[in-house]
């Protein structure tokens, strides 16, 4: 290999090493869970936030004919929750009754709401997080506290000028391991 190419090799190497050194420490200690992102919106995009923003209320409140004023109805509605799937608002309703009928202090939120407008179609990537109070008798004293938080994805149509929820796909975070536990790279 010849100097030449040999000092841009180098020289390459340590931009790579230095510039990744860089961002490691820029953002050393940041608690991204809690970073709240601003984004310029259009206005149909503020219309999108401000519909889920209105969905998640509807779910907090565990009301059902709250939550319908957000969804398309019928089979045109799906949802994935993980690997659970749900074909049909009829189903996720079914779906939603059985578990809303088990939930105490509920809190529902989505977070950091990115909306991609383009004609009658968006969608938008988020956080959410779910608080509940399960009652059941197979619970120690018939309750059980559950706190779950993750990412969405969530598609959208615009018929009539309103902005309705076509499909949900939730993906729920992993538990955080203990500080032993984690792996020390």
């Amino acid at each position: 290999m010849s100097l030449s190419k040999y000092t841009l090799v180098v020289f390459a190497a340590a931009c790579l090493v230095l510039g990744n050194v860089g961002v490691t420490f820029s953002h050393e200690g940041e608690d991204h869970s809690k970073e709240k992102i601003q984004h310029k919106l259009s206005a149909q995009g503020k219309r999108v936030v401000s519909l889920l923003e209105n969905y998640a209320i509807a779910v907090q409140s565990g009301n059902l004919s709250e939550i319908e004023k957000y969804v398309v109805m019928g089979d045109g509605f799906s949802s994935l929750e993980g690997t659970f799937e749900d074909l049909g608002w009829d189903s996720y309703r079914q779906h939603l009754a059985s578990e809303l009928s088990m939930f105490n202090d509920i809190t529902y939120e989505l977070t950091n709401i990115r909306p991609y407008v383009k004609g009658k179609m968006a969608y938008a990537t988020m956080d959410y997080a779910m608080n509940v109070t399960l009652k059941s008798d197979k619970f120690e004293e018939g309750k059980h506290r559950l706190e779950m938080k993750g990412k969405a994805t969530i598609i959208l149509v615009q018929s009539n000028k309103e902005w309705k929820i076509r499909h949900m796909h939730t993906a729920r975070a992993k538990a955080k391991k203990p500080v032993s536990e984690k792996n020390p790279h």
